[in-house]
């Protein structure tokens, strides 16, 4: 069996709780997997553990922060000793800190996923806490190159390091379940956590700026996050709330309803690097993509191994370019249309959890055999 511990996992929405829940799901196919994750919301963890549970056994651990993160040890050590565990995954070193050693001594091989933000530290002594642990994994699996690079911070060459990029989800056959009234024309989309690196505050300035020349242009804004007030305050201020629309946090049907209608994704983070964040690679760009969508991506942290310029959106060097390549994409239909072919065929190929769970499964076998 595989153990999976985790921080981050649904019913909490985002990157990593997306990647890691796909892992799994995925990597249970061939391999028992129980997972030792955070409890988010008794509520919603309970569906979606039951939703799963002929896949994968989900574990939850409740309670403050300090005894949580002991409970979960605590908890893997009867499968531990039972000596049927034949590797464990981790989704950051944060998740291995207190265990990695235990591990160790009873020879399980350890894989240690790396996302970015985690990896952003002005301080010293977490920044030893962090090469302490990922001295004494098998191997780290980095989200990015950009990534990757942000590891060999931490560690030497001769450390084990691979690059392989999240799945993302292909939602084309399930079912969809209607979000508002979403009927302008043309239809821009950022789906993200409403936070400051991701560049909403830009978004809505172009869209006001692009109003002369489409009146029925509707951005549309999904998730939640700290920076919800303050954008809807900048909305009201612009005189946009006919243009843009706030959905929260949806879930796949609704995300699959928003797909449809979409013609562009936006998403041009920001380097926020001295506040510790940025965005190691992009899983909703993908997710867009499956649907014939292309995005629009600045050249920040991963984001630029997610969209390929010119071939699959834009890569934007500068916010100053947001603007115009908004622009040129709601005219030019053809290269929009172009673009969004191309990103759907290179989803399908390259980012499907079939084809990404192999790559996992031939370093866990590695490990394994060589352990």
């Amino acid at each position: 069996m595989i153990l999976i511990l985790t921080q981050c996992f649904p019913s909490r929405l985002g990157g990593v709780e997306s990647l890691v829940s796909n892992l799994a799901l995925s990597l249970s196919k061939s391999e028992k997997i129980i997972v030792f994750a955070d409890r988010h919301h008794i509520f919603y963890d309970a569906i979606f553990d039951n939703q799963h549970k002929d896949e994968i056994l989900v574990r939850r651990v409740g309670g403050i922060k300090f005894f949580r993160r002991r409970r979960k040890i605590k908890e893997i050590k009867p499968f531990i000793e039972s000596k049927k565990v034949k590797l464990v995954i981790s989704d950051s070193w944060k998740s291995l800190e207190l265990g990695i050693d235990y591990l160790n001594i009873n020879k399980i091989p350890v894989i240690c996923l790396a996302h970015g933000n985690e990896l952003l530290s002005n301080n010293e002594t977490k920044n030893k806490r962090i090469k302490n642990v990922l001295y004494k994994v098998n191997c780290i699996i980095a989200n990015s190159i950009f990534t990757k690079n942000l590891v060999k911070n931490f560690t030497t060459t001769d450390l084990f390091v691979d690059v392989i990029h999240p799945g993302a989800s292909d939602l084309r056959k399930i079912d969809e379940k209607k979000v508002l009234n979403i009927i302008g024309n043309p239809i821009v989309l950022t789906l993200a956590r409403l936070e400051k690196r991701k560049g909403h505050k830009f978004i809505i300035l172009s869209i006001k700026k692009l109003l002369s020349e489409f009146p029925n242009l509707q951005y549309v804004i999904a998730g939640d996050g700290s920076e919800l007030q303050n954008l809807k305050k900048l909305v009201k201020l612009e005189n946009l709330e006919k243009n843009i629309i706030f959905v929260g946090n949806i879930n796949d049907a609704q995300k699959k309803y928003l797909f449809e209608k979409t013609n562009l994704m936006i998403m041009p983070t920001l380097d926020e690097t001295k506040n510790c964040s940025i965005e190691g690679f992009g899983i909703s760009y993908l997710e867009a993509a499956f649907f014939s969508i292309p995005s629009i991506a600045s050249n920040i942290g991963g984001t630029p191994e997610a969209v390929i310029h010119n071939a699959t959106g834009k890569i934007i060097n500068s916010i100053d370019e947001l603007y115009p390549s908004i622009r040129e994409l709601l005219i030019n239909e053809k290269q929009r249309l172009d673009f969004g072919q191309n990103a759907q065929k290179r989803a399908v190929a390259e980012f499907n959890w079939s084809f990404i769970s192999k790559k996992y499964l031939s370093i866990i076998n590695t490990l394994v055999n060589t352990n």
